[in-house]
């Protein structure tokens, strides 16, 4: 059964994404770290620039780079192995392609879930967030006060339309993601739990 971990931004979805990579063994597919690839690696320059200015000004990454990406990953992951959705697709349109895609590759099988937090402790957990890129830390770019606030608008403006579109295709559970770690893991392998014991 394929897996896509939606939340609210900083509710923890990386954290969590690792700890079901390790106990359910499947393929992880992160948007963010693909991204960051493009970003700090050796490949195209006009794509670099292209996020560089994206993530300065809090905007979200063009649509046309995410389908691309989108696409690329999910028709070259083994048919043998299930998929974990780190955090995406996180707009109607890629939604729908997603679902669209996993249904012409044989893999009807998929479970939502959406970690959530309130937005003070949205804005709390970003200004705190740090990165290792090359061995170094540094602060993400776009974790600056005025791109937060946009990033938390234009998720929002987007994210309800996905949910609403998901739950009338796939079993859809929304988890809180306050507490320890170790806390949020336990409802969401319970709520993994009942979905397979439900379809079971």
């Amino acid at each position: 059964m394929q897996i896509i971990l939606l939340g609210d931004p900083a509710a923890g979805k990386a954290t969590q994404a690792k700890k079901l990579l390790k106990k359910y063994n499947l393929v992880d597919f992160d948007m963010g770290e693909e991204l960051r690839k493009i970003q700090f690696g050796r490949g195209n320059a006009k794509l670099k620039k292209v996020l560089a200015r994206t993530y300065s000004k809090g905007k979200l990454t063009p649509t046309w780079l995410v389908r691309a990406i989108l696409k690329k990953k999910i028709f070259s992951i083994p048919k043998n192995k299930a998929i974990l959705f780190d955090g995406h697709p996180k707009m109607i349109g890629e939604a729908k392609l997603v679902s669209k895609w996993l249904s012409q590759i044989g893999r009807p099988e998929v479970q939502v879930l959406y970690l959530s937090i309130p937005e003070k402790e949205i804005i709390k957990r970003m200004s705190k967030r740090i990165e290792y890129v090359k061995g170094k830390k540094i602060k993400r770019t776009d974790d600056n006060p005025k791109a937060m606030h946009l990033r938390i608008k234009y998720f929002r403006s987007g994210i309800n339309e996905v949910i609403d579109f998901f739950k009338k295709k796939y079993p859809f559970k929304r988890i809180s993601g306050l507490g320890s770690t170790a806390a949020v893991h336990q409802r969401i392998i319970k709520a993994i739990g009942k979905t397979n014991t439900t379809r079971g």
